[in-house]
């Protein structure tokens, strides 16, 4: 990765790059992978489209209009030069901030196009959390939606880096900075691509927090790429035909993959929604004969709670497949979808880290809900001892590794990356199961494993086992203080419409749990709740109700 010939090396600071001794070992183990030296990722995904006699075929939907991949490279191509007019360089970084719109995508696309890298946005960030993303990556150059653009304007009070700031007026707000619109109707309609090679950076992603300030992780030409030949060929099986749809935020890696990495890689399609809710998801369905949806839990769980009448009179006779990720998928969200769509879910588990899932069933697979699933075709992964790094025996609870096309690799965090590589194996922080049947069950983050009265109790496992109940509409359980210097497992429980919180809905609970799985992991205390903290990509954020917990009681909550 950027070596001396690297077009990118004069605008990156190789100093952010991970120590080369705490690198993840990139395996390459499909043939689809073996890309050739000079490489771009924005020509794998629209350009050859186009030049295979494609370009009339629709890539974008979006709000009544339809974006062919000939319009498609004509938007891209005419960005990449606005950008390269305002004096973007290759290697430098680009702040892309936008709702679920064609302009995220283009600003994505252009961006690598022209050898820079794009350091996407959040849409819910606010200033303080802008601002660093905007220090840390270094970004020379911002693209941003005006009603996104109060926090951006405050981090360029801050940050010596950026320097231009270029807006497409979509919400009416009033600025001084440069047109979006119009810098693209100067621009000239035809962009030669940069001369990047496959180990350059395409992509630097942020984490979403959930465990401190977001992390900067970077992602090459030949990866963004490897997910779709990878994950998405031999998991989703797509085709020109697919339509794509979705609501996780395009600024997530799980929904820019799902919504324009993948579709874009086969010639499919993708319905954009700019802020999708549940109904708005289903009428997408109806209009456009989706044929493939993304989501994660919470907003399937919504489907089935808020706006079950809506699913009984939808026609997703269109749909064949479904994806979960972002948290794990409770087999009772699996089952509800299944009967109300009928659609298996396919569960993932993925990461910013690692840019996608690595861990998921294939279509086909006989899916068991209980499980994530199998390694990704591509991926090796093992399940070993936390503490020795030894392979756990299967059956037993463990730190799961990956090895595979891509890997953990943070921004100027060597700590942090010290941490996440074994021996040449990434290792993401989620605690699992590899089972006799060779698939692997997820248990919990490594931060959310309770220790209890001695016992390991991953929050999760109580949590899908709540879900079962048709008085919950959704459960976090963490560790609590117990006012003794030890800590009980507590669950957190926002009650299902009709339902209301009672002492003997509590029993009911617990002896559920008890019946279910171990009874040491019962919930000692239940607390009902209007809702929980969670991420912008619907994780639901437990750190918060362990501080929460912290405050209260004092003492330690939660696990390691």
């Amino acid at each position: 990765m950027l070596d001396d010939q690297s077009i990118q090396r004069q605008h990156v600071p190789v100093e952010r790059f991970p120590d080369p001794a705490n690198r993840p070992d990139l395996v390459h183990a499909l043939p689809e992978l073996h890309y050739p030296e000079r490489l771009n990722a924005a020509t794998g995904f629209v350009d050859r489209h186009v030049e295979a006699g494609r370009g009339d075929a629709p890539a974008i939907h979006f709000e009544g209009e339809t974006i062919t991949y000939a319009d498609l490279q004509e938007r891209v191509d005419r960005l990449g030069n606005a950008l390269r007019g305002v004096g973007v360089e290759p290697g430098e970084r680009v702040f892309v901030r936008f709702p679920n719109r064609p302009e995220f995508a283009v600003g994505v696309l252009a961006t690598q196009k022209v050898g820079a890298i794009p350091v996407p946005s959040m849409k819910l960030l606010q200033a303080k959390e802008v601002t660093h993303v905007v220090e840390d990556a270094g970004t020379t150059t911002a693209l941003v939606h005006d009603g996104l653009l109060d926090p951006v304007e405050a981090a360029m009070a801050e940050s010596d880096a950026l320097e231009t700031v270029v807006v497409a007026d979509r919400a009416g707000v009033d600025h001084d900075y440069r047109d979006y619109d119009a810098l693209v109707a100067d621009a000239a309609p035809a962009l030669d691509t940069a001369d990047t090679r496959r180990d350059d950076l395409s992509m630097l992603a942020y984490t979403s927090g959930t465990t401190g300030r977001p992390k900067g992780t970077i992602h090459t030409h030949r990866q963004m790429l490897a997910i779709a030949d990878g994950y998405a060929r031999y998991c989703l099986d797509p085709s020109p035909d697919d339509v794509f749809t979705g609501n996780p935020p395009l600024a997530f890696t799980f929904g820019y993959g799902m919504l324009v990495a993948f579709p874009l890689r086969f010639g499919a399609s993708t319905v954009l929604v700019q802020d999708p809710g549940p109904d708005d998801l289903l009428d997408a369905v109806e209009a456009h004969d989706v044929t493939v949806i993304g989501s994660i839990p919470t907003a399937y769980n919504e489907l089935l709670g808020d706006h079950a009448d809506r699913l009984t009179d939808v026609d997703a006779s269109s749909l064949r497949l479904g994806v979960s990720a972002g948290e794990p998928l409770p087999p009772s969200t699996f089952e509800g979808i299944e009967d109300a769509l009928g659609i298996e879910l396919l569960d993932g588990i993925g990461t910013t880290e690692m840019l996608h899932i690595f861990v998921s069933h294939r279509d086909g697979d006989d899916v068991d809900p209980s499980a994530t699933g199998f390694p990704v075709p591509g991926y090796e992964c093992k399940v070993v001892d936390p503490d020795s790094g030894e392979a756990a025996d299967r059956g037993e609870a463990g730190l799961l590794a990956v090895r595979g096309p891509t890997g953990v690799d943070y921004w100027d965090r060597p700590d942090e990356q010290a941490g996440a590589v074994r021996d040449g194996w990434s290792v993401p922080g989620d605690v699992f199961v590899y089972r006799d049947d060779g698939r692997f069950e997820y248990k919990s983050r490594r931060g959310d494993l309770i220790i209890a009265s001695g016992y390991n109790v991953p929050g999760p496992e109580v949590e899908n086992v709540l879900q079962e109940r048709e008085e919950v509409y959704v459960a976090a359980v963490v560790g609590s203080p117990d006012g003794q210097g030890g800590t009980v497992v507590k669950a957190f429980v926002v009650t299902a419409e009709s339902h209301d919180p009672s002492p003997d809905l509590t029993d009911s609970l617990q002896s559920h749990v008890k019946e279910r799985i171990a009874p040491y992991k019962y919930p000692r205390e239940v607390e009902y709740v209007d809702d929980l903290p969670t991420t912008e990509t619907g994780k639901i954020r437990r750190e918060r109700l362990r501080e929460r917990e912290r405050e209260r009681y004092g003492g330690v909550a939660g696990g390691r």
